[in-house]
């Protein structure tokens, strides 16, 4: 049951009661809007890393409880670390890049997770990932939802492609998106089903295509991607969060089959 209703309601029947009943004292109804009141706040402040029951009813479930890299899988030693429950890259003092992939693939689904950004933060988030293209032996390669500080970073090239929530490299997000100042959290989405799929940015669409197109081919044939076959094509894949060396935390990482 959702927790807004019942606030509703019981503000409506106790506010009819001391209406209708001239007993009741000016203070007694205070006591209880008060009281509503602070119930409402409680409900709205949900413990981070958490699923409500109506999350649970609704399939959802965590990719990251805050607390282990359970189900989680490391592509290099180091590179990650917990800390008061959000999923931090570490500094790369070598420049290799270390990623962090879901054990489990997911083929239809829809993904939402938080993020906050730092000065120059370049990562992202790849989805319906495989290490299977010929020529590219163990390298986990997908579609990504790119993670960028859009004021701080500068691309050498193709940037338009490649800003905050963008699919990256392939189609900028909306130049008109929502984002968070640096350090705060911000809610993204991505969602999948079959060859439609869309990115969503703080509650708000922001990039959305079907790759089964003759448009998303070519769009494939310009990027960087031109030489990887069936690139874009995967029906089902891992997740994978990137660490290319700059700051970034993520936090509330879940998931449902769709």
């Amino acid at each position: 049951m959702s927790h807004i209703p019942l606030f509703a309601a019981s503000f409506l029947f106790f506010n009819k009661f001391c209406i209708e009943n001239t007993l009741c004292e000016m203070k007694t109804l205070n006591m209880v809007l008060s009281f509503l009141l602070c119930y409402g706040c409680y409900v709205h402040a949900q413990t981070p890393n958490t699923l409500t029951p109506a999350e649970k009813a609704a399939g959802w479930q965590l990719i990251f409880d805050g607390k282990s890299f359970n189900g989680l899988q490391k592509l290099a030693e180091g590179g990650w670390e917990i800390k008061d429950g959000t999923l931090l890259a570490t500094p790369i003092p070598h420049g290799r890049q270390m990623d962090i992939i879901t054990k489990d693939t997911f083929g239809n689904f829809e993904l939402s997770f938080e993020f906050a950004l730092s000065e120059n933060t370049n990562s992202g988030v790849k989805y319906l990932v495989t290490n299977d293209f010929p020529g590219q032996k163990d390298t986990y390669l997908g579609l990504e939802y790119q993670i960028l500080d859009d004021i701080n970073y500068n691309y050498p090239e193709r940037g338009y492609l490649r800003s905050l929530a963008s699919l990256y490299d392939l189609i900028p997000a909306d130049q008109h998106k929502d984002t968070k100042p640096l350090g705060e959290w911000n809610t993204a989405s991505i969602m999948v089903k079959g060859n439609q799929i869309s990115h969503w940015l703080n509650n708000r669409e922001v990039v959305t295509y079907d790759r089964s197109t003759a448009s998303f081919a070519q769009l494939i044939e310009a990027s960087k991607y031109k030489d990887l076959k069936n690139f874009g094509k995967a029906k089902k894949g891992h997740l994978l969060f990137q660490n290319e060396g700059t700051p970034i935390a993520f936090r509330n990482i879940k998931i449902r089959k769709l």
